[in-house]
């Protein structure tokens, strides 16, 4: 590990020179690993910490020398511990058997089936037919007789050509 000036608090101006990585890049690392977050002060300067020009170093390494994406430089993170788990939650190692895992997954898709379920039985009834009542059957018919009177059939010739 490189040696870095005994301070408490850095700026983002100085750890890029003492890191080699450019302000715009550290700020783009911190929307990408959550253990890169610096705090600032009250002009809302960025202000780093020993721990983060180290965390810095070996993203920069993992991402430059070793040839790691994004992703994959996350991964190893974690592996160092260097990272809480927030970022990649499916990475964490977990203390429990594959078997163990296969149950609760099929626990979890259980529950998903039950909630479909329950969305479709609503859903269909919903979709119920309902009975109108007509308040006036004389002014139906009479609405219907002015209908067929005015729209009289098609002959049968004529049909088949449409």
């Amino acid at each position: 590990m490189p040696k870095y000036p005994k301070k408490l608090f850095y700026k983002i101006g100085e750890v890029c020179e003492i890191c080699g990585v450019e302000a715009h890049v550290l700020r783009y690392w911190e929307s990408e690993f959550s253990a890169l977050a610096p705090t600032r002060n009250k002009s809302g300067q960025r202000i780093y910490r020993g721990k983060d020009l180290e965390i810095i170093d070996t993203i920069k390494r993992l991402l430059y020398q070793e040839g790691y994406t994004i992703a994959g430089a996350g991964r190893r993170l974690l592996e160092q511990g260097l990272l809480n788990g927030q970022e990649f939650p499916l990475l964490r190692k977990r203390k429990v058997s594959p078997a163990e895992t296969l149950a609760e997954i099929k626990e979890s898709l259980n529950e998903i089936l039950e909630i479909l379920d329950r969305s479709e039985a609503k859903a269909n009834e919903t979709r119920q037919p309902t009975t109108v009542s007509d308040p006036n059957p004389a002014a139906t018919q009479l609405i219907m007789s002015e209908i067929l009177l005015t729209n009289p059939e098609p002959e049968p010739d004529k049909a088949e050509k449409r």
